[in-house]
């Protein structure tokens, strides 16, 4: 086993790049955080992201953007990390707030494994990182309202309501002039988008609308004009919601991409943090209990269990010794610090790889989706033109007419707008790639989900895949009247409390569920 303490690591082993560590990586600027690292012994029976709710309150409540950059949580290692600001935030601070607020049992003992500040483990300060500006997991969403629900599209539908109220006669007919009010709450982002279009010279959906909301206006019929501004912007937002779920969950799978590495100099034996993307091939680094493997490579020292299930699916974890590949994104789950040479840099790593995959599923697009967006490039411009000789040609024969026909041309704008398949087309394959992206399954494509509904067979794996790839203890039988059920559990669970192994993880969550006291003796 490895046996590193205080951040430093005996091995004397030629390092390729240990010439020129001190000149590049060790003196490379550092931000004004570090990252400590807090152990969580209630974590490892935690099975889904909402259990993890009351630390993420928790983290959420008691701290600010300056103070606290960033945290990430980890239940298989039972570990909490966190970017913070010495000087305003000690870790000792942080796990008395979380002593404090996690009361009960279920959370076990709370300590602080590694103190940045202490240790010296200064954040580096990334070239597209702005220290102070970089967006944390302790802000919340602006110009949203209500779950995601835009205050503007509000207001523009509290506008259309009170603009439908003139058709009641009399001094309501005032509250027509409302509709300028939703045309001015709810058309800008559509009238941005069109303007971008017809920079191109070309016409879409959004420039439809524009020009039926705006030709409402000029002949007076503010309420019809808030109807398509109104109606026409909850349409866009529901492409934005769904367009923005499906990026966040693929986005979750590129995030499994260290941001740093615990680089170990092996003439000084020191440990410091760099940017992972600036590891080359052939360096150790550290990877503690908690932290991500920066890039693929060959275990030097020590022995550990490691989480792959964020690569290969496979929910246990699996045993790594010297000698034994690891691959960029896994997670050292154990007890153990594991020593790592590097064979690969990140950007060549299998993570990489499955990132750029990833990205590419984003860009695929399938045959229906080119084939509406072939149809509405030469379907829209005749709408339009129909749509211009209606507004335009009958006021030859009197204003009476001209108004007629002018507002029959418009209606012809919204009804014959292919919005329905411009908008409904891709958010849908976006709907499918979000949704079994967050169910750990990537799919390249809306060409490859479109070839799903061909598939007749399907052959699965079964551990991760058709069950949970988590224990559960179903059934234990006491033989004999020498202990207690109870005891027996209160006893399998001070043994197995200390690993990490899911077995010992179910046998303590059994404990916990039936209700058994287990002593600290």
């Amino acid at each position: 086993d490895c046996d590193c303490h205080n951040n430093s690591c005996g091995d004397q082993s030629h390092d390729p790049s240990s010439s020129s560590f001190g000149s590049n990586l060790q003196d490379m600027p550092r931000s004004r955080f570090v990252e400590s690292t807090i152990f969580i012994q209630g974590m490892v029976t935690l099975t889904n992201k909402e259990d993890l709710r009351p630390i993420e309150k928790l983290m959420q409540q008691n701290f600010f953007r300056g103070q606290l950059r960033a945290y990430h949580l980890h239940a298989p290692s039972r570990t909490l990390k966190a970017e913070h600001d010495p000087r305003l935030l000690s870790a000792e601070k942080i796990r008395s707030v979380l002593v404090k607020g996690l009361q009960g049992e279920e959370w076990g003992t709370i300590e602080l494994a590694h103190d940045g500040a202490v240790e010296n483990l200064a954040l580096p300060m990334l070239t597209t990182e702005d220290d102070g500006d970089e967006v944390d997991a302790t802000d919340d969403k602006s110009g949203s309202w209500l779950h995601g629900l835009k205050i503007t599209v509000v207001l523009s539908g509290v506008c259309w309501i009170l603009s439908l109220l003139s058709c009641i006669g009399g001094y309501w007919n005032y509250l027509k002039y409302a509709g300028i009010g939703s045309i001015v709450f709810g058309m800008p982002p559509v009238v941005i988008k069109a303007w971008m279009t017809a920079r191109r010279l070309q016409f879409d959906a959004n420039c439809m609308m524009v020009t039926a909301a705006f030709g409402a206006l000029l002949l007076g019929e503010f309420d019809e004009a808030a109807s398509v501004a109104f109606l026409f912007s909850i349409s866009e937002l529901l492409e934005a919601r769904a367009t923005v779920k499906a990026r966040d969950a693929l986005g979750a799978i590129v995030s499994l991409r260290p941001d740093y590495a615990n680089m170990v100099d092996s003439k000084t034996g020191g440990v410091v943090i760099v940017p992972a993307a600036k590891v080359p091939v052939g360096s150790l680094v550290s990877v503690r209990t908690g932290d991500k493997v920066p890039a693929d490579g060959v275990v030097h020292e020590g022995t550990s269990a490691v989480d792959e299930s964020s690569i290969t699916g496979e929910a246990r974890p699996v045993d790594k010794r010297a000698g034994d590949e690891v691959t960029a994104g896994s997670i050292n789950v154990g007890s153990t610090q594991l020593v790592v040479r590097t064979t690969a840099t990140v950007g060549d790593s299998t993570l990489s790889r499955l990132i750029q995959l990833v990205e590419e599923a984003q860009a695929n697009r399938s045959e229906t989706e080119k084939l509406v967006d072939s149809f509405a490039r030469k379907y829209t411009p005749i709408v339009l033109l129909v749509a211009f000789f209606l507004c335009t040609v009958p006021w030859v024969f009197g204003e009476e007419v001209g108004r007629y026909w002018a507002l029959n041309g418009l209606i012809i704008v919204v009804i014959a707008c292919p919005c329905a398949l411009t908008i409904s087309t891709p958010v849908t394959y976006s709907a499918g790639l979000a949704a079994t992206a967050q169910r750990g399954i990537i799919i390249k494509g809306g060409s490859r989900l479109e070839a799903l509904g061909n598939v007749k067979t399907v052959v699965l794996d079964k551990t991760g895949t058709i069950t949970n790839g988590t224990f559960s203890l179903l059934r234990l039988d006491v033989i004999g009247n020498s202990i207690t059920r109870s005891r027996l559990l209160e006893l399998l669970a001070i043994m197995e409390g200390p690993s990490s192994h899911p077995l010992s993880a179910t046998l303590v969550s059994a404990a916990k569920t039936a209700g058994v006291a287990i002593s600290d003796d």
